[in-house]
C-alpha cells in the first residue's frame, strides 16, 4: 500500500527527499482512487455492508460471517476521517465513533486545511490535544519535502 511505503521511508535516512516526496505523490494519488471507488459505491466493505442491510430488512438472521471476530475488528474504526470541503473557514466536527477512537475532520483549502479532532476524555487511551500536535509536527516534517511552501 503506497501509504505504508511512504510512512515507512519517511524516517529512513537512506532514502532521499526527491524519493520521499514522490512517495507522497503516491500515497496521495492511491487514496484518492479509494475515496472515489466508496463515493461510487465500489468501496471494499459497500457490498458487506448491502448483505448486512439485506439480512436486516428481510428479518434474516446474519450470515456467519459477520459472527467472526475478525470481521468484528475490521469494523472497529479507531481512527474515523471525514473530508468536508468548503469555500470558506469552516470546521465541521463529530465525534469518534467507537469509545477508544479518534473523529477527524477536515476542511482542504486553497492555501491551508483546517482540522477538527475529538476524542472521549473518558477513554485514558485517547488524547485530542496530543493527536493534535501530533498532525502538526508531522504535516510541518512532510512539508520539508516541498521547499517552496510555507510551514503550517
Amino acid at each position: 500500500m503506497e501509504s505504508d511505503v511512504f510512512a515507512r521511508s519517511f524516517d529512513d535516512s537512506s532514502c532521499s527527499a526527491s524519493e520521499k516526496r514522490n512517495r507522497l505523490i503516491a500515497a496521495v494519488q492511491a487514496h484518492r482512487r479509494y475515496t472515489d471507488d466508496a463515493v461510487n459505491g465500489r468501496g471494499v466493505d459497500r457490498h458487506l455492508l448491502g448483505l448486512k442491510m439485506i439480512a436486516a430488512e428481510r428479518g434474516i438472521p446474519l450470515p456467519e460471517l459477520y459472527k467472526d471476530p475478525a470481521f468484528g475488528k475490521s469494523c472497529h474504526w479507531r481512527l474515523s476521517t471525514s473530508q468536508v470541503p468548503a469555500k470558506q473557514e469552516l470546521v465541521m466536527c463529530f465525534g469518534p465513533v467507537v469509545p477508544d477512537g479518534y473523529g477527524v475532520c477536515y476542511n482542504p483549502l486553497e492555501r491551508k486545511m483546517l482540522f477538527a479532532l475529538s476524542a472521549f476524555r473518558s477513554c485514558p487511551s485517547t488524547d485530542a490535544s496530543r493527536l493534535s500536535d501530533s498532525l502538526r509536527r508531522s504535516l510541518n516534517d512532510m512539508i520539508t519535502l516541498f521547499p517552496n511552501t510555507a510551514k503550517l
